[in-house]
């Protein structure tokens, strides 16, 4: 008899609009280690989608009065997304399913938990000024040095690697729970985990769009694993 595992199903978070270029690249990430990714735009998907493991994806800042900030003048906030992602990530701690958060996905996972951003990431630290136009945000690496013990060290077998930079806002405060596992030299938060689960990582970094890299493939390729370790055998 042979038996043949079942594709792992990877919900990844997005806003209610037509995708964008970023869902697909993760949908790439995800695909070629494996699994079988769906996108989850409302929170209706609760009900209909069933899956394995989650990616929260980024996109805009998430509501400041989540972690007790003031919102910003006439910027256009994504509530229906921010409710969504948290009755997900509830959802998947509850159901032990594994989760990954990218950028603002990782800014969700801390502030669920009770922790907080800063919505300046420049005005924050000392040498955090970063490019600002998308065609320099694509090219441009920056070096993160990363916990020895941590998951992510585990994952990419490496304890400094060089990342890209698309994100204006970083993680102040950890949430209850989590460590911190990568960060550059002026202190910015590039990576959060819950040691308490065998997949709960948060990268502020894009990993999606550095896909050719097999250090960085491996941050999906961990999660599919982890997901499908939980899958029944089908015959």
């Amino acid at each position: 008899i042979k038996i043949k595992m079942s594709k792992a199903i990877i919900g990844i978070t997005t806003p209610n609009t037509p995708l964008h270029a970023a869902y697909y690249f993760i949908k790439l990430g995800v695909w070629l280690c494996g699994g079988k990714p769906i996108p989850l735009k409302t929170l209706e998907s609760i009900k209909s989608a069933k899956i394995d493991g989650l990616i929260v994806g980024g996109g805009t800042d998430i509501f400041p009065k989540l972690f007790q900030e003031a919102p910003k003048e006439r910027y256009k906030y994504d509530r229906e997304r921010d409710e969504m992602e948290i009755a997900w990530l509830k959802k998947a701690e509850a159901d032990h399913i594994p989760v990954l958060g990218i950028c603002r996905g990782a800014q969700m996972m801390n502030v669920m938990h009770g922790g907080t951003l800063h919505l300046n990431v420049a005005e924050a630290y000392e040498n955090a000024h970063y490019p600002k136009t998308l065609i320099r945000k694509v090219f441009f690496r920056k070096a993160i040095t990363i916990e020895p013990n941590s998951l992510l060290h585990s994952l990419c077998a490496h304890t400094n690697m060089r990342v890209n930079s698309m994100h204006t806002q970083s993680i102040a405060k950890t949430g209850d729970g989590f460590i911190v596992s990568a960060e550059e030299t002026n202190g910015v938060v590039q990576a959060i985990e819950n040691p308490a689960h065998p997949y709960y990582l948060g990268v502020q970094f894009h990993p999606e769009f550095l896909l050719y890299r097999p250090a960085i493939r491996a941050i999906f390729h961990g999660l599919v694993q982890a997901a499908k370790s939980q899958l029944p055998s089908a015959s």
